[in-house]
């Protein structure tokens, strides 16, 4: 949190446009001043702490303090309040709350903290044989063993989980913004970045993905976190300001593939029809493949669509009949419309 942010809070704070979380935090931290004599404080002195703490929170040099004339005892409270803000600021920029009450949870359990250092990815053995493959610079704190109910760790950065199947022990993966939770599955997990949500996307088994909601130290009403969702193979939960949405992953992969199984489906046809072949990729892929209107549907194809990803395969089917694709939520759409 930043200069421009506190005045902003404060702004609101006096305008009555805040939260009832920031509300009470600034009428608490009111409190606190006003129990410490803070407004009896000279404008002279609370300009220079809040100099000083800003200069703190930057870790630059100091500067002389300039003398200014006395200012309205109201400035001189608001002064004191973005001082005790400043405070503030610095612990939550520097404090993950989500990854500290993981700690504090597991702290009987002899966690273990590993970064890949490295520039490639790599492969981490966990105490119920289940697999994390972690990205460059990613981190993850697990237990030496887990407990005996239920297996949880927490992330920070992306991963790959491949996790053994045990219904009686929910495994969890905790990162700052999002709580998945699995039975026995494979998925990705990609914590937030300054440029992306963060995000979970499923190759394998069903997850359920929700708000964490001790990512921050307010409490948020429930009404206000966002709803949980049911992700399924090449399904993906994108998060943003409170909302959990789902949409497909950018590279399906057949279900056979994903659980290395045979199958006998064919991906060469002769003069099939639009309807049949839809039918087709959505067995495969175990998304829904429909068409906007019955003219499409009785259209054919003739082609070979094997080792083509499916979004290859769909453009080559739209190519032939000047039709498009487009991405609706977990469901794909091919219209001839313009």
């Amino acid at each position: 949190m930043d200069q421009k942010s506190f005045y902003d809070l404060l702004c609101r704070y006096e305008n009555g446009n805040c939260t009832e979380a920031e509300k009470l935090w600034v009428d608490k931290w009111y409190h606190n001043l006003n129990s410490r004599n803070f407004k009896d404080l000279s404008s002279t002195a609370l300009e220079e702490m809040q100099a000083n703490t800003w200069l703190n929170i930057n870790n630059i040099e100091r500067t002389p303090i300039v003398k200014v004339k006395r200012l309205w005892p109201k400035f001189a409270v608001a002064a004191a309040i973005l001082v005790a803000f400043f405070i503030g600021g610095l612990y939550l920029t520097n404090y993950n709350h989500a990854e500290q009450s993981f700690i504090d949870e597991n702290s009987n359990l002899g966690l273990i903290s590993k970064t890949n250092d490295t520039d490639r990815p790599i492969i981490l053995a966990l105490s119920d044989e289940s697999t994390v493959t972690l990205k460059p610079q990613a981190n993850i704190i697990y237990p030496k063993v887990f407990s005996a109910n239920k297996r949880m760790v927490y992330l920070k950065g992306t991963a790959f989980f491949s996790v053994s199947k045990n219904p009686k022990r929910p495994f969890y993966v905790y990162n700052q913004k999002l709580v998945v939770r699995v039975l026995g599955t494979s998925f990705w997990v990609k914590s937030s970045t300054d440029k992306l949500p963060a995000q979970v996307a499923v190759r394998t088994g069903k997850v359920q993905v929700e708000e964490n909601q001790k990512s921050s130290l307010f409490t948020f009403a429930k009404e206000k976190l966002a709803k949980p969702i049911l992700l399924t193979p090449n399904q993906k939960g994108v998060f943003a300001d409170h909302k959990l949405n789902k949409t497909l992953v950018s590279k399906p992969i057949p279900l056979a593939e994903a659980y290395n199984i045979p199958t006998s489906l064919s991906y060469n046809f002769k003069e099939e029809s639009i309807k049949e072949i839809f039918k087709t990729l959505s067995e495969a892929y175990g998304i829904e493949i429909k068409s906007d209107n019955e003219q499409i549907s009785a259209y054919t194809f003739t082609g070979d669509l094997s080792k083509k990803g499916l979004y290859e395969q769909l453009d080559l089917i739209c190519g032939t009949i000047s039709s498009k694709y487009y991405i609706q939520g977990t469901s794909i759409v091919v219209s001839n419309k313009n």
